[in-house]
């Protein structure tokens, strides 16, 4: 950020008397945020100010950082610093690192385990012996319903 646009932030900061809105912060691509108070209002009012134009078909909730959502929705007093903004982006990078090895080595243990060498497991001396369990078919497999008529009521009169 070059120094004019710098010296334009902290003055769009400052809270002046004859001013309405106030700049919070600035997120990394460029928003702006801004506070509105009112006299009559016990808190304040937030708003964004989106650097590109976009449609209110086009809005969608990763528009605005996380941290930023939660000081609009007044969840957190202060507005987040631009580092803390910063260290999210960085710990979000390493996620997609770690999600990405994972699925790499669950990919390489599938692939490993589903061939039919894989199969062979050592019997050890103490297991209990095995029981051989025919192919049969399970109760579910073999039922048919019946035609059913509901009894006639007795009327008493």
């Amino acid at each position: 950020m070059g120094p004019i646009r710098q010296a334009y932030m902290m003055w769009k900061a400052l809270r002046l008397p004859w001013r309405r809105d106030v700049l919070a912060g600035v997120d990394l691509d460029g928003n702006l945020y801004f506070e509105r108070s009112a006299p009559s209002a016990q808190r304040t009012r937030r708003h964004v100010l989106y650097k590109k134009n976009i449609t209110v078909s086009e809005y969608n909730d990763q528009i605005i950082p996380i941290q930023w959502q939660a000081w609009m929705r007044h969840t957190r007093s202060q507005p987040p610093t631009i580092q803390e903004l910063l260290h999210d982006v960085e710990r979000r990078r390493r996620m997609a690192e770690n999600v990405h090895s994972l699925a790499a080595k669950e990919k390489n243990r599938t692939s490993a385990v589903s061939g039919p060498e894989a199969v062979d497991i050592p019997q050890n001396s103490r297991s209990q012996p095995q029981t051989t369990v025919s192919k049969t078919s399970a109760p579910g497999e073999t039922f048919e319903p019946e035609g059913w008529v509901p009894a006639r009521s007795k009327k008493v009169n």
